[in-house]
């Protein structure tokens, strides 16, 4: 079983990708990359979705939340508090990543700046390029 103690220290370290690619599928645009814990033998998978909303997620061991953002609302937590604003879903042993808080420090009107501002606030740097899926596109 994986701890929200776990979870918190795996948050809390300093993290890298060396490089994100944004891929067009029709209008909407998805992004995949592994994510490398700098001082433990840890790597995690950073995924990301922009259709007519858009959010991003930090996984550990493929499938446990490290955090996750979006924008679709509302959400209701297990104990019944709704969440109508952009909200971040963290880990808990009972309830998993099905509970959420409302956030003001990602952007909600530009994917590339609310990308950017997920990253910055899960201690994980770009250390390689960063492609927006609009290159080669009219």
């Amino acid at each position: 079983m994986v701890t929200k103690s776990e979870i918190d220290g795996i948050y809390d370290m300093e993290k890298v990708v060396e490089e994100w690619e944004w891929k067009r599928r029709g209008p909407n645009l998805e992004g995949e990359a592994t994510v490398y814990c700098l001082n433990e033998d840890i790597n995690l998978t950073l995924k990301a979705w922009k259709r007519r909303s858009y959010g991003f997620c930090l996984l550990y061991k493929s499938s446990k939340v490290v955090r996750r953002w979006d924008t679709s609302t509302p959400h209701t937590n297990p104990d019944g508090e709704v969440i109508t604003d952009p909200h971040k879903h963290y880990w808990t042993e009972r309830h998993e990543d099905a509970y959420a808080y409302s956030v003001d420090d990602v952007a909600t009107n530009d994917v590339h700046q609310a990308f950017l501002d997920f990253l910055d606030e899960c201690n994980i740097e770009l250390r390689g390029t960063y492609q927006t899926g609009l290159e080669n596109h009219d």
